[in-house]
């Protein structure tokens, strides 16, 4: 899937590239470094990704009612996963939401997710609160 349109500027299509790749350190670096409501740690992160193969991100965002469904669901299907997360044998995921998240988003994040992986799959998720993001919520997505 293509994530510029065809005729976009040179310069157009780095700051997107640009942006990609801040938004991929910037999420595997908080799934890391940020202490949450439920933590992933380096040793995670190593065990989903070693001997792996590819490792593609998906990043998400929600807004209203229904964030945290529709930042799960626009995780894995971001045009950053060039494969099916059906697919993939290893998950790490990380919710990231204002001070009004509630539990019931949470898992209700989490359900979307483990919903559309292999049941056999490797999981791992963490959770935790960013007062920058106000009233929506965000979903990292690590798959191999």
């Amino acid at each position: 899937m293509q994530i510029v349109p065809d005729d976009a500027p040179l310069t157009e299509a780095f700051l997107v590239a640009d942006d990609i790749l801040r938004q991929g350190v910037v999420g595997i670096s908080e799934i890391i470094v940020k202490p949450g409501l439920v933590n992933v740690d380096f040793a995670d992160i190593r065990s989903i990704l070693e001997n792996s193969g590819s490792a593609l991100m998906g990043i998400g965002t929600g807004t209203g009612k229904k964030r945290a469904e529709d930042a799960a669901a626009a995780a894995i299907n971001s045009p950053l996963l060039e494969f099916p997360v059906e697919s993939a044998k290893g998950i790490v995921f990380n919710i990231s939401g204002g001070p009004n998240m509630s539990l019931h988003e949470i898992n209700s994040a989490a359900e979307v997710i483990y919903g559309a992986v292999d049941q056999d799959a490797n999981i791992i998720f963490g959770a935790h609160v960013d007062e920058s993001l106000g009233d929506d919520m965000s979903i990292t997505i690590v798959a191999t």
